[in-house]
């Protein structure tokens, strides 16, 4: 018999907090232990109460989500999911900086008539929180938070002026899902603009996400990073991300040039965009000169593409499970034989400099 996850839900709004509770009560395994209006109710009633999961509102009377947030981790072992609002996302990846689990896209007052879709959502986001060990969640925050860019980057990893091509040599493609926003900024921290690779990138996130997370992860690093637009020429020294809803693939426009190619064919794994799409075309394109690289987050999506990528003489790296919020992908990609390197979060800019600087996976 499986255990039942406590909830305890945090809005403001009374009606926010009905779709909530509407939305999980069509699960039994889901027990609504209590609801909150403020965050200092919030840390009252997680004390009381002692939930499995939060759900918490970014913006509230008195004590904001991410105000509430450090006192909710250092008086509980709840996990939480924040409810983000698309006008503030830049809040959100504040909150998971801070160890959220996940978010999810707050919904707006004309969500019933979906109301199938948000218990579908927000019952997944629930589980996959559930299934975190708290431990391992501050065990990532730190990895996390340790000291960064110069420090990080070390300066015989650094290319120098004579070893820099300017045509693009190589390409990096990276997956991550639960987590991962949070680690790669980490990873963009350590990388250099004047390697003569493109990073494209595949990171699960709600609609109207994207964006943000593209401005957040260029000024992480030198790396500038766009969302992803179908055509897009593919240029070395520059991130790509896959947008909501499209998976994105690489696609040869003319002998040495390269574009960005975007469908809306069926989902996989449940997921539009999937790593895999990529991987698969990243490898198929550039053999030897492709890199795959797997973070944290729920799931087996990147596996099978980093398989082909290493099959085909490209280097392949996976985030470890001490530093993973959550070892699905990254422990499937394990268990599959697909990571020539598995590394703390810290060490994955690393291993792309060390794969990349001299011109092509090795």
């Amino acid at each position: 018999m499986r255990a039942t996850i406590k909830v305890l839900v945090v809005d403001d709004s009374a009606l926010i907090r009905q779709l909530l509770t509407r939305a999980l009560s069509v699960d039994p395994r889901i027990e609504i232990v209590g609801v909150a209006k403020t965050g200092v109710e919030a840390i009252e009633k997680a004390r009381e109460l002692e939930p499995d999961v939060i759900t918490l509102d970014i913006e509230m009377p008195e004590l904001s989500g991410l105000e509430a947030l450090p006192y909710l981790k250092k008086h509980s072992r709840a996990r939480v999911v924040m409810l983000s609002s698309l006008d503030d996302p830049d809040t959100t990846y504040q909150a998971l900086a801070a160890g959220a689990v996940d978010f999810l896209a707050k919904p707006r007052s004309g969500v019933a008539s979906s109301m199938t879709d948000l218990s579908e959502v927000l019952l997944k986001k629930i589980r996959t929180a559930y299934r975190v060990d708290p431990l391992r969640l501050e065990h990532a925050a730190h990895a996390i938070a340790e000291v960064r860019r110069p420090a990080g980057k070390a300066a015989s990893d650094m290319p120098t002026a004579a070893s820099v091509a300017t045509g693009l040599e190589s390409v990096v493609a990276i997956a991550a899902s639960t987590g991962g926003p949070p680690a790669l900024e980490r990873v963009f921290e350590g990388l250099s603009a004047s390697i003569p690779a493109a990073y494209l990138i595949v990171q699960h996130l709600p609609a109207g996400f994207s964006e943000s997370l593209a401005k957040r992860l260029t000024a992480a690093g030198d790396i500038p990073v766009r969302e992803a637009l179908d055509g897009m020429p593919i240029e070395p020294g520059v991130g790509y991300l896959a947008p909501h809803g499209f998976h994105m693939c690489v696609a040869q426009v003319s002998p040495g040039r390269y574009a960005i190619h975007l469908d809306d064919s069926p989902s996989v794994h449940g997921l539009r965009p999937a790593a895999d799409p990529l991987f698969f075309s990243v490898a198929a394109l550039f053999g030897s000169r492709a890199m795959g690289v797997v973070l944290t987050g729920m799931g087996a999506d990147g596996a099978q593409g980093l398989c082909e990528i290493k099959e085909r003489g490209g280097d392949t790296v996976v985030q470890n499970e001490e530093t993973s919020v959550v070892w699905g992908m990254p422990g499937v990609a394990v268990k599959m034989g697909a990571a020539n390197h598995v590394v703390p979060i810290g060490l994955v800019a690393a291993e792309i400099r060390r794969s990349t600087r001299v011109g092509g996976a090795v």
